[in-house]
């Protein structure tokens, strides 16, 4: 089966346009997105490596039970690159002029291409039609054997010099540390995606595989706490009116407001993980609510005005 196709543009190794025939399972997307990142990195260095063949019209590259085809358009200055099973290759190969046949009917959206990708989305559909016309597409994934794939990619990329190692190393080890030390999860999650990369650039398959399953469990615990966050926001204002309620004629300063502070600590303590400074003003309004006997009235008052004001968007307490 064809897994991906990817349009280079030759003189630059830009990628212009790529379209996935891969069975994408939305729990592994956080380790599918690197792991394919990884992929377009590798192929294009390929592509404005200059050490590469012109001369034929194909050039093929064994990865693990996979095949990468690089085809010249150089009418449009473009490459094309399709990644397939070997057992694929030949169909693949009858397909390739149609394809070629297709995008030089473009010439002139790839020739006056000032950088915006999102002008190749037409070719999404027509070019999406072809492929299923003429290749059977059997929804399969290239992160079913990612380690041999990996490795496979490495043997291909030139050696780094022992300085250009120990300066990588460093820098992750560096991001590592941080990643331990830091509460708040985005950063972390973005601190993962570096150990990744450099660990990409340095062929450590073992680090590599480890933080592409940290950073989906990373993402894993933001969307948990997001949720935590909206279902605190919502028991605020529902504790708070309750207790203006109860209050009657009664002085606002014997009202009830115990429920009210537990979600509002918890609140505090859900949005610490997200955004590393605003939690602590709904942490000194909950400190604040619970010892309403040291505030009078109007501050009392004012903070319950403020809480039932908060907005219901959640994005608005993410920084």
């Amino acid at each position: 089966m064809i897994y991906t196709i990817f349009l280079y543009q030759r003189h630059t190794g830009l990628l212009i346009f790529d379209k996935s025939f891969q069975d994408t399972d939305a729990r592994n997307t956080e380790m599918f997105s690197s792991f394919i990142s990884a992929m377009k990195t590798f192929v294009s260095e390929i592509v404005i490596d200059s050490s590469l063949d012109r001369s034929n019209e194909l050039t093929n590259i064994e990865l693990s039970d996979y095949i990468v085809i690089i085809t010249s358009l150089p009418t449009i200055k473009v490459d094309l690159v399709i990644i397939t099973d070997k057992e694929d290759s030949k169909s693949v190969n009858k397909l390739i002029p149609k394809l070629v046949k297709f995008l030089n009917n473009y010439e002139q959206l790839f020739l006056s291409w000032d950088g915006d990708r999102e002008e190749f989305d037409i070719l999404d559909h027509p070019l999406t039609e072809l492929v299923l016309a003429n290749v059977k597409v059997v929804r399969k994934s290239l992160l079913k054997q990612p380690d041999q794939i990996l490795r496979s990619i490495w043997a291909h990329r030139k050696q780094l010099t022992r300085e250009m190692i120990d300066n990588l190393i460093q820098e992750r080890d560096l991001f590592i540390y941080r990643i331990e030390k830091t509460v708040n999860l985005p950063r972390k999650a973005t601190m993962a995606k570096s150990v990744i990369n450099l660990s990409e650039k340095l062929k450590d398959e073992i680090t590599y595989l480890k933080y592409m399953k940290e950073l989906k469990r990373l993402n894993s615990e933001i969307r948990d706490a997001k949720f935590k966050v909206n279902y605190y926001l919502e028991k605020i204002k529902v504790s708070l009116n309750e207790a203006v309620k109860n209050l009657g004629n009664n002085p606002i300063q014997s009202g009830d407001f115990k429920n009210a502070y537990l979600n509002l600590y918890s609140f505090s303590t859900k949005l610490k993980l997200l955004n590393e400074n605003d939690w602590k003003i709904y942490r000194d309004m909950a400190s604040r609510l619970i010892d309403k006997e040291a505030l009078t009235e109007h501050e009392l008052s004012e903070i319950i005005q403020n809480l039932l004001k908060m907005s219901s968007n959640i994005d608005d307490y993410l920084g």
